[in-house]
């Protein structure tokens, strides 16, 4: 008795294993995803100094596919007044992203 149940705790611990494995293959080229939108996210944000923000890149359904973080300061800071166009628009010019008509 004891065997046949230690035999099945080998066959469960088996298949629990084999929910993960890991094989080297060739090189394979996966076509590369492509954002569609962006979020932006206040991170930090010091009055009179610094706003940090980080930027969601996101495909068409909304997953995300990367995050990049933004600093704005300095000149670029003091700048920005009350208009969140202006800082919208300085993320995309510093990511190198335009937006949509």
């Amino acid at each position: 008795m004891y065997i046949r149940k230690n035999m099945k705790i080998n066959l469960l611990m088996y298949i629990i294993n084999m929910s993960n494995i890991q094989v080297d293959v060739n090189d394979f080229t996966l076509d590369a995803p492509v954002v569609s939108k962006i979020e932006m996210e206040v991170m930090e944000m010091v009055l009179d100094s610094h706003v940090t923000m980080v930027v969601h890149y996101l495909n068409a359904n909304g997953n995300s596919l990367d995050n990049k973080i933004v600093k704005i300061e300095g000149e670029e800071y003091n700048a920005w007044g009350d208009d969140d166009n202006y800082i919208i628009n300085l993320v995309l010019t510093k990511l190198g992203l335009t937006k949509t008509a």
